[in-house]
């Protein structure tokens, strides 16, 4: 397994020869270990202070949060992320430990679940005492991040084996059913605080505080569960995977073929390139499930913590750019191996360019008004005027933004994608880490800058941003339908993502 492991990973990194890409990386690598130690220093600065005793009483909160994500994220993956499409290992089969472990090793490059440990340390060193022992409490957090991320692989393939045949797929959707509809209740009838003071994250969050205080009997217990809970979900995701990887995709019970009506012709081309954009994106499993997570998690976790009117004008930028991370980044591979097809049909160019921003606005803009939707029915009060303006200025600029942010990265870097299989992605794992890290970031600061907006309670200043926002990012996208342009650009982008 090791040397399976090693040799994919190394094939992996040979293959990424950009060198901005490279360099992403390496600051990822190198960056994630000093914000861990940045994020405990800041948490023992805290500790002893009101937000400190704040943040104790969230804690249970946030770890079980964290879970949720770990257990969501591979799911909605299809079985997580994995170092190389499925057809291109067929003649090199890989033993089921391998393909576990390495899915395993993809997860810190989620973003989310990157800033969720991050957060979690942080946390963790703040509700600690000050003390040299903060180190035994972040290593008990440390068994905890470990044992959920496990956890969360384990079930997403024990799902992707149920979900082989019709019935089992008929199953989990049942599921999801019930546990849409107990969520529900729970936040109707008000049980949400009562379930978060008995979740067993407590004990995570009380261990990791005494054993600060000198108390090492409770620590070495809960710490030591963590790690042995972490061996068995290990060993059980190894025999899921397998049980899941042997699993024929089956048939049985529904029809081969169907009758369709025949379609009417689009009056235009633009509609025409549309409706193909459109059914491409619907034909795709990973991204049909990536939508409703987007559009139905975020809102969800905001509507349970019943965030307020004002900072909910960050929730845009985090659902746009995660939405832009489905297929928006190399937006042409939507064509795949029909570009080159597509490319010879007698319509203007730029209306390929056009049609690929329109869908991916939808998806992004669609994925933001659901999550808003959804959190609005929990924030508290009436918002005001310049909250309301600042909330609809950051759905438009954000969303604006990671449509031009995403046409240059598809002009410019375009990658060979099927988006067919469940677990498929528009690009290698390096540079979807490195595109996340760099929507988030962008889309983040600005969502951060609508938030002082509504703070500010004077609605001209969000309408301000949102115009300065809108036309830097016109601009942008005016030089990418530039480059789009040039013949010899469409031919690489074309060529790229047809044949690699």
């Amino acid at each position: 397994m090791g040397g399976q492991l090693r040799a994919l990973v190394g094939l992996r990194w040979q293959m990424v020869r950009d060198r901005r890409v490279r360099a992403g990386l390496l600051v990822l690598a190198a960056g994630l270990p000093v914000l861990l130690v940045l994020a405990a220093l800041g948490g023992q600065v805290l500790s002893g202070r009101r937000l400190a005793f704040d943040l104790l009483l969230l804690a249970p909160s946030l770890f079980l949060g964290f879970a949720l994500l770990a257990i969501v994220s591979p799911l909605g993956a299809g079985g997580g992320a994995e170092l190389f499409p499925e057809e291109q290992l067929v003649a090199f089969p890989l033993r089921p430990r391998t393909t576990f472990t390495a899915s395993l090793l993809v997860a810190p490059l989620n973003l989310a679940w990157t800033t969720q440990v991050i957060a979690l340390i942080g946390v963790t060193g703040a509700s600690a005492e000050r003390s040299p022992l903060v180190l035994l409490s972040i290593v008990t957090a440390g068994a905890y991040v470990t044992m959920v991320t496990v956890l969360g692989q384990a079930v997403a393939w024990g799902v992707v084996g149920v979900r082989q045949t019709r019935g089992g797929r008929q199953v989990t959707w049942a599921m999801l059913a019930v546990l849409v509809v107990a969520a529900a209740v729970v936040v109707r009838a008000g049980w949400f605080v009562d379930i978060l003071d008995s979740s067993p994250t407590s004990s995570v969050v009380i261990a990791s505080r005494q054993v600060s205080q000198g108390h090492f009997t409770g620590w070495a217990t809960v710490t030591t569960i963590l790690l042995l809970a972490a061996v068995v979900f290990a060993v059980l995701g190894v025999r899921l995977c397998s049980w899941a990887l042997r699993r024929p995709r089956g048939t049985a019970g529904g029809a081969v073929s169907r009758h369709r009506r025949r379609r009417e012709s689009p009056p235009t081309e633009l509609r025409a390139l549309l409706a193909v954009d459109r059914r491409s994106v619907w034909r795709s499993p990973a991204l049909r499930r990536g939508a409703l997570v987007l559009a139905l998690l975020p809102g969800a976790v905001a509507a349970s913590a019943a965030v307020n009117w004002q900072s909910l004008a960050l929730l845009p930028g985090l659902v746009a750019a995660g939405a832009a991370l489905l297929f928006g980044v190399n937006a042409f591979c939507l064509d795949a191996a029909g570009s080159i097809w597509l490319a010879t049909q007698p319509h203007d160019p730029m209306r390929t360019a056009t049609s690929k921003c329109l869908v991916t606005a939808e998806t992004s803009v669609g994925a933001v008004v659901v999550a808003l939707l959804i959190a609005s029915l929990r924030a508290p009060g009436v918002p005001t005027l310049a909250e309301l303006v600042a909330l609809l200025g950051s759905l438009i600029a954000c969303s604006l933004l990671v449509v031009a942010t995403c046409l240059h990265l598809s002009v410019r870097y375009p990658h060979r994608a099927d988006l067919r299989g469940t677990r498929d992605v528009p690009a290698p794992p390096g540079t979807m880490a490195v595109y996340s890290l760099r929507l988030a970031t962008s889309t983040t600061l600005l969502g951060l800058a609508f938030v002082g907006a509504a703070a500010s309670g004077v609605w001209q200043v969000g309408a301000a941003l949102a115009l300065a926002s809108v036309a830097v990012s016109c601009l942008s996208l005016r030089r990418s339908f530039s480059a789009w342009d040039d013949s010899f650009v469409r031919f690489g982008v074309v060529s790229t993502v047809a044949s690699g």
